[in-house]
């Protein structure tokens, strides 16, 4: 499949403090607060934007976003930083009516994975595949890349030993160590600590025996035709530069699997093992147990993969994809990583951390570097550290704020987006009541018939048109909500 749709999930962590860092609302009245504009839009906690993504409430009280329908990893990179910087508007909001109120209480939203008691959130990534295709061939080939994949994409972080993650706790629920019990072991950077919460390669589950690969059958459109593979072992990564080689180097992968041919047939003894090992190497060189006998590394895999896929790159995009993969492995190779900590996610927090524990006397056990995690992840543009280093010019920018402010208001115009787009935009223009979701359109009134386009790289329909006709002939014009 050349042509490729895609999506981002991200669950987002929820804490509301006073000045003095105590707790100020329980994360269920924190998140009622922050979506009191959302709900007063779309009358739901669960609603659908301009832009075509989806904006809601999680169980748990779990805010998340989950972009459009994207053909273009960079659009989908601009998408996902779209839904940042909704979510940092909303929690400014929220301040604001909480300072105005007289209540000493901040809320802070962050895009991270673990938090300090061991909760996880996830990040989830979806790639149309082929109904017809061999989906139970698949993980062989995938689940060793992806278990490997964090030397280039992780977000990095502080584990202890002892601290790795209850089986029996989903995204929402406490790992088995809370930071005051996880202090005892020895602390250590990793390239992710996602990993410590995965407990198997491939499964229906996404919670109690959380999996790589998610293999629950919701395709999103037509069952007959298609597939949605479902990655949840990926962390959330604020580079845009990670973000965007997630996408782009798993396309790629995707691709040699469906081309038939030959491939790095590579299977690991034991793959849960080794993503805590790949995790907590450094270097990419301890040696992974193989099914078949024999050892690999996390750098062979990873490069086996670069160089198998190299001839399928098409235009400049995705050849600057491949640059940008080998330089992501040359400064695990060789340690020199004066290119990765300005580009990729764990190696810029590898260099404040170590920046940290070198002025201060300490090691990776230092509570310092517990707030400066969270900091990193912080979504507020004053407060929050990646922000902070994107202006000093010490993480990257690839998008301009004219690309990341128009994905806030327009769908992509090349998938099933820009219709479900359309038609929203339109209701709220013209204040009509409507239901969408990623396959569905219509109006709530009584009688109304939905509009359903199953193909999600349809972007004319004729049936959504007499819609958005129907809703221009019903709503009186209107200035839109605020948030909208």
């Amino acid at each position: 499949m050349k042509r490729r749709v895609g999506g981002l999930e991200t669950e987002f962590g929820l804490v509301c403090v006073r000045a003095d860092g105590t707790r100020a609302l329980e994360p269920e009245e924190a998140a009622r607060e922050l979506f009191r504009p959302v709900v007063a839009m779309g009358r739901s906690s669960n609603v659908f934007l301009k832009n075509a993504a989806r904006l809601y409430l999680d169980v748990g009280s779990h805010p998340e976003y989950a972009t459009a329908e994207c053909d273009d990893w960079w659009e989908l990179v601009a998408q996902d930083r779209a839904g940042e910087q909704i979510f940092a508007d909303l929690t400014a909001q929220a301040n604001d009516r909480l300072a105005e109120a007289g209540h000493d209480a901040r809320i802070h939203l962050l895009k991270n994975n673990v938090d300090s008691e061991g909760n996880a959130f996830g990040s989830h990534e979806n790639y149309l595949v082929d109904r017809r295709g061999e989906f139970t061939r698949l993980p062989r080939f995938l689940v060793p890349f992806l278990v490997t994949r964090q030397i280039v994409t992780g977000a990095g972080g502080v584990v202890t030993d002892d601290g790795i993650g209850d089986k029996d706790s989903g995204d929402k629920n406490r790992g088995d160590k809370t930071g005051a019990d996880a202090a005892a072991g020895a602390a250590r950077f990793v390239f992710s600590r996602r990993s410590d919460h995965m407990w198997e390669a491939v499964s229906s589950a996404t919670t109690r025996t959380r999996p790589i690969i998610n293999t629950r059958d919701e395709p999103h459109g037509d069952p007959s035709r298609f597939r949605r593979l479902h990655v949840i072992v990926g962390d959330s990564t604020m580079s845009e530069v990670s973000t965007h080689l997630r996408f782009a180097t798993t396309d790629l992968v995707l691709r040699a699997i469906e081309s038939g041919r030959a491939l790095p047939d590579v299977v690991l003894a034991d793959d849960i093992a080794a993503i805590r090992a790949v995790a907590r190497d450094l270097t990419g060189s301890t040696p992974l147990p193989r099914e078949d006998g024999g050892t690999t590394t996390a750098l062979e895999i990873q490069q086996r993969w670069l160089d198998h896929v190299s001839d399928l790159a098409e235009d400049e995009t995705e050849r600057e994809t491949l640059e940008t993969w080998q330089k992501a492995l040359d400064a695990v190779r060789t340690g020199d990583r004066t290119w990765a900590a300005q580009h990729l996610d764990w190696a810029i927090k590898e260099r404040l951390f170590t920046q940290v524990t070198e002025r201060r006397g300490t090691d990776m056990s230092d509570p310092a570097l517990e707030r400066l995690d969270l900091a990193y992840h912080d979504l507020d543009p004053e407060r929050g550290l990646f922000d902070s280093l994107r202006r000093r010019g010490l993480a990257p920018t690839v998008l301009s704020a004219e690309q990341i402010q128009r994905a806030r208001t327009t769908a992509p115009t090349t998938t099933r987006a820009h219709l479900r787009g359309q038609v929203v935009t339109a209701a709220q223009e013209h204040d009509v009541d409507h239901a969408v979701d990623w396959t569905t359109m219509r109006l709530t009134r009584p009688g109304a018939m939905p509009v359903q386009i199953l193909d999600p790289f349809t972007t004319t329909s004729a049936d959504v048109e007499a819609l958005i006709a129907e809703i221009r002939a019903q709503g009186a014009t209107a200035d839109p909500p605020p948030f909208a």
